[in-house]
């Protein structure tokens, strides 16, 4: 096989495997944001009726481009623990807890190494 060959092989695996590993990222980072997760250190969303876990939605914009966002609008509250007025917002639940979403976008590259991981095992 020529060298030309090769680098052909490699960009149809690298391509193959962007497509799968990217996607399941999202999957990973979404989970990350609503249930917790062990590589982030994210606690997930606090449970007490369900409603912000489950608001949580994927939007793939294109292959390379997906956004995950809830329309819940106390949702950045809960995210900082502090009201709009600057005073602590309570969390009630014992499940979850504060900063899922920053602690998922400062550990994204261990999740997308791990999704990586996963493919190219």
């Amino acid at each position: 096989m020529s060298f030309s060959d090769q680098i052909r092989v490699f960009a149809v695996k690298a391509d193959t495997t962007s497509k799968v590993v990217f996607p399941n990222s999202v999957s990973a980072a979404h989970s990350s944001i609503t249930v917790g997760s062990g590589v982030t250190g994210s606690p997930g969303q606090p449970v007490d009726t369900g409603e912000l876990r489950t608001s949580w939605q994927i939007e793939f914009e294109s292959p390379t481009s997906a956004t995950i966002s809830t329309g819940v609008p106390w949702a950045r509250q809960n995210e900082d623990g502090v009201t709009e007025d600057g005073r602590p917002y309570m969390q009630r639940s014992p499940v979850g807890g504060r900063h899922s979403v920053a602690l998922t976008i400062v550990g994204m590259q261990r999740l997308v190494d791990a999704e990586a991981a996963k493919v190219t095992a």
